[in-house]
């Protein structure tokens, strides 16, 4: 009897440790996200001032910035990461093809908009800048429209 006691302890214990790992590395892809997320909004308000000063190589910088960014989006939403802060939609988990379609979208814009800083094109970085974005609009806010819970008029 007290073998079994000490079993079910002790697979108690187990349970809580895995239960408190996987929450912890919940919490700790959400923080990665919004972090990736930030730097992505930060980029984007510097590439706006850059390109009102015809600053092409910031401009070109933080457009590469974003793009490698949005490579590792993908991975920083696995199935069911979610908490009561994060403000990722559900349907980011039930529509995912469609999720990692607005993210290459966003990604094509950036590599567009640094090829276009690249090659001082500046009446392609002024197209190329309103085509990526910013949180609200272009290819950014096309994504945060469907998948943000904060920018859904149905949230």
């Amino acid at each position: 009897m007290r073998g079994k006691v000490s079993g079910i302890i002790a697979l108690g214990g187990l349970l809580s440790v895995l239960i408190s790992t996987q929450l912890f590395a919940q919490e700790d892809v959400i923080s990665k996200r919004k972090a990736l997320m930030s730097s992505n909004s930060k980029d984007a308000k510097a590439i706006a001032e850059a390109a009102k000063e015809k600053d092409y190589a910031t401009i070109e910088t933080k457009a590469k910035e974003i793009m490698g960014n949005l490579d590792a989006a993908a991975s920083l939403f696995p199935k069911g990461s979610t908490s009561e802060k994060s403000r990722a939609h559900p349907d980011i988990w039930v529509k995912t093809d469609e999720f990692k379609n607005r993210l290459v979208n966003a990604r094509k814009a950036a590599e567009a908009l640094s090829k276009a800083a690249a090659a001082k094109n500046e009446a392609e970085v002024n197209i190329k800048v309103k085509e990526l974005g910013n949180p609200r609009e272009g290819a950014c806010g096309d994504c945060h429209k469907l998948f943000r819970t904060d920018f859904r008029k149905d949230s």
